[in-house]
């Protein structure tokens, strides 16, 4: 029985060259830098918010965002969101003085994944 030939596999794709983790970096260093700058000033809101909450209610947080003003908090389930907003409403003068631009504080509960029909 004759011998099966060889495949000509090429090892590296032809017009790609190898990427490595420092050039990966280096090619995301203008944004990360950008977001760096960004990073004290939205952390001072952040961090405002979860000491207005305190421990028990901060790790039940899922995310806290703030765009155009609107600070959004959003809670693991409706329980711990009207807890929040409860924590939250005494707060609300703290905030506006550390934030700027502040207009309106919302609670809202994370939305629950679909369950996949069986079928």
């Amino acid at each position: 029985m004759p011998k099966r030939p060889t495949r000509n596999k090429q090892s590296i794709r032809p017009g790609s060259k190898p990427v490595t983790a420092g050039d990966l970096i280096s090619a995301r260093l203008p944004a990360l830098a950008q977001r760096a700058l960004l990073a004290p000033e939205a952390s001072v809101w952040h961090v405002a918010v979860m000491k207005a909450l305190g421990p028990e209610l901060a790790v039940k947080v899922n995310r806290c965002t703030l765009d155009s003003g609107r600070i959004t908090v959003i809670a693991e389930s409706s329980a711990w969101a009207a807890r929040m907003r409860f924590a939250l409403a005494e707060a609300e003068t703290t905030l506006a003085a550390v934030t700027p631009g502040f207009r309106e504080l919302t609670v809202r509960v994370r939305p629950r994944r679909a369950v996949a029909a069986k079928g």
